[in-house]
């Protein structure tokens, strides 16, 4: 069954604005409880360090707002010449609009007897799609690669030390014997997204928690990661009895017999819903708006995506102004721009089948600013909206050809790099029906750089999208220091 524009895009819209900020909260919440990082724990004397007793199985119930929504199993083994094995599955059930979806990530690594990082394997599967990552210390270097089997991307991070891992940070926390109201800071390292990021750790006061049936004296500590924050409870042995996070997100110890039983039957709270901010104005049709002003607060560290281009932000005032589409752009991009034009991990824009269906896309003869109405249209008629709980793969969504809004970015990026035209993805906020959901779209390079959005096929996109991240990788991690604090007023808007 087709539809016209208008009717698919009335049918549509609730089920795909749904976008990359949502999926950035768990991988990095569960990154952190996997602990991929590297701790500095020099400044503490080796009189001070704790040794952590730690348990070969465990289990941890995932709850939002009270309500079980997944669960984590954790194995902790000792293998010959003290080497040290570690092995995590976790189970999700994700409201996304309604719709729930499971969710299921392994992880895996390997330490050494000093619990410096020796490798890991990560693999995440919902519904149609998957994701791969895998890496091992060099010297001075992290060896990663990412995607599947037959099409993983290679890429070296350097590093000044080898990486730790003792489970998360909290328990590296616990190991230096950080002490009351002391910070200590860590790289950590996030497989969904390839990055390595800084955390800060403060050791709070302690407290007594109820822990299955039981009262316990714990050690609290609290991370502060992109301006989200996170806090856990560990027992004396150094184990993690509870986490809580941000949107309602918490996970607790519990007994194996408790782990097993189900989930919440309806599903936790929508975080498509949660995760978004009421507008203070309707606004019936932003495609005809050619300028907005919007009034920011909430934060304090804006990302530096935020300035730039049709965003000009000053004094708490965003203002967004339409692009214009230059008719005759050169046939090719500036230098600088090259790089854009450069494949990825999860943008496999030198891939034989990417480039493939770039030709039957489009024409040789086609100048630029063609070839992008062309692909955008392309993708907004070819790719399924539904909403996905993966980390966007360009090949993956050419094969499966449907997805959620960071599908159709990866997938738009990759198509029109094949084809010759830099391009990015952007995340941040869009409105709909009075409220402003995370998501994700790209911007093109056409002689000037156009904001664009094929899962609405607009060319450039609406003046509503606000630009708050740009880059396929670790920057969407920026969204952290966003989500449930930023607060938006429109105060002014500007009509064709």
């Amino acid at each position: 069954m087709f539809w016209s524009d208008g009717q698919k895009m009335a049918k549509i819209k609730w089920h795909i604005v749904w976008g990359v900020g949502i999926t950035v909260v768990f991988l990095v919440l569960l990154a952190v409880r996997l602990g991929l990082f590297q701790g500095k724990t020099t400044d503490v004397p080796v009189s001070q360090r704790v040794e952590i007793a730690q348990s070969p199985e465990s289990w941890m119930n995932i709850y939002q707002n009270k309500k079980k929504i997944g669960v984590i199993h954790r194995t902790f083994k000792t293998l010959e010449n003290r080497r040290i094995q570690t092995a995590e599955n976790v189970t999700m059930q994700i409201n996304t609009m309604g719709i729930t979806q499971a969710l299921h990530i392994a992880t895996e690594t390997e330490l050494n007897a000093d619990l410096t990082f020796s490798s890991f394997n990560f693999a995440l599967n919902s519904s149609l799609f998957r994701f791969n990552a895998r890496g091992y210390v060099g010297k001075d270097k992290l060896i990663l690669y990412a995607g599947l089997p037959h099409a993983e991307e290679k890429t070296v991070l350097p590093i000044k030390d080898v990486p730790h891992i003792s489970g998360n940070i909290y328990e590296a926390a616990f190991r230096g014997g950080l002490g009351k109201n002391k910070i200590r800071e860590f790289s950590i390292f996030d497989p969904s997204t390839l990055g390595l990021r800084k955390i800060s750790v403060t050791r709070r006061a302690d407290e007594i928690i109820p822990i299955m049936g039981k009262r316990v004296l714990t050690q609290k500590f609290c991370a502060d990661f992109m301006g989200a924050q996170n806090c856990a409870w560990l027992a004396k042995n150094g184990e993690v009895l509870k986490e809580s996070g941000m949107l309602g997100l918490s996970m607790e110890k519990v007994s194996m017999e408790e782990a097993q039983k189900g989930m919440a039957a309806n599903g936790a709270v929508d975080f498509t819903q949660i995760a978004s901010i009421p507008s203070n104005i309707k606004i019936a049709d932003p495609s005809k708006l050619t300028a907005i002003e919007i009034k920011v607060g909430g934060i304090q560290d804006f990302p530096a995506a935020i300035y730039g281009g049709r965003q000009k932000y000053s004094r708490g005032i965003l203002t967004i102004v339409r692009e214009a589409i230059p008719r005759d752009a050169p046939p090719d991009a500036p230098e600088s721009f090259r790089q854009y034009l450069q494949p990825s991990p999860l943008v496999q824009s030198n891939a034989p089948e990417m480039k493939k269906q770039v030709e039957k896309i489009i024409l040789p003869s086609d100048s630029s600013s063609v070839k992008l109405r062309k692909i955008v249209s392309w993708v907004y008629r070819s790719i399924e909206k539904k909403p996905v709980l993966s980390v966007p793969n360009a090949l993956e969504v050419l094969k499966n050809k449907s997805g959620d809004c960071n599908e159709h970015a990866v997938l738009t990026a990759a198509l029109l790099r094949a084809a010759g035209i830099p391009a990015q993805m952007e995340t941040g906020l869009v409105y709909l029906k009075g409220r402003f959901y995370y998501h994700a779209w790209n911007s093109a390079y056409v002689g000037a750089w156009v904001t664009v959005d094929a899962v609405f096929n607009q060319i450039p996109a609406d003046v509503t999208h606000i630009r708050l991240t740009r880059g396929e990788g670790s920057e969407q991690l920026d969204l952290l220091g966003v989500m449930g604090k930023i607060q938006l007023e429109v105060l002014s808007t500007k009509n064709d």
